[in-house]
């Protein structure tokens, strides 16, 4: 399978699973089936992440602020979402980053307390939810609208001309509770 799973930083027993897919032809399936509870994860608009890395931050961070009790949202899930987004606004940053009914292209993000059958179960129920193709999560940045992405980030040519967008973006993100734009 084409899934990428990584551990989190501060807390080892903590694992984050990528899977990515296109041609999907059930968005709005897919979304309701994870918003009554059936499936446990994010879903996230793929044409809104340059780079899987900038999933991993906001995970990492949303990870952190359950252990921590200080979540902004209700669930680790949908705390990826919110970290994702440069608003402050829960139901802005899921109309932007969270799956439409009709995209065509989402990245999966399950996140459990450690890399067991659970986990294995929650992207099996995904992979046989979702009628689409499973890809590689390395091609992420070929579906990501950069344009769109630079508005909503609202990335001026100047931070450009110093840094990469990626890291423009993750800065943003990791720094997200501290600053606004």
């Amino acid at each position: 399978m084409a899934t990428q799973t990584f551990k989190h930083v501060l807390y080892p027993d903590v694992t984050i699973s990528l899977a990515l897919f296109r041609n999907v032809r059930n968005a709005k399936e897919i979304k309701q089936a994870v918003m009554g509870g059936k499936l446990d994860a994010s879903l996230l608009k793929a044409s809104m992440v340059m780079d899987p890395f900038l999933v991993i931050v906001a995970a990492n961070k949303a990870v952190h602020s359950q252990k921590q009790g200080k979540m902004t949202t209700k669930t680790v899930h949908s705390e990826i979402l919110f970290n994702l987004s440069p608003s402050r606004k829960i139901t802005e940053s899921f109309r932007k980053f969270g799956i439409g009914d009709r995209d065509e292209s989402l990245l999966v993000v399950v996140v459990q307390n450690d890399q067991s059958e659970k986990t294995c179960k929650a992207l099996q129920s995904l992979r046989e939810t979702v009628i689409g193709e499973e890809v590689a999560v390395d091609e992420l940045p070929s579906l990501a609208d950069m344009s769109e992405i630079e508005k909503e980030y609202k990335l001026a040519d100047i931070e450009l001309s110093t840094c990469s967008a990626l890291d423009a973006l993750v800065s943003r993100i990791a720094a997200k509770d501290i600053i606004s734009l």
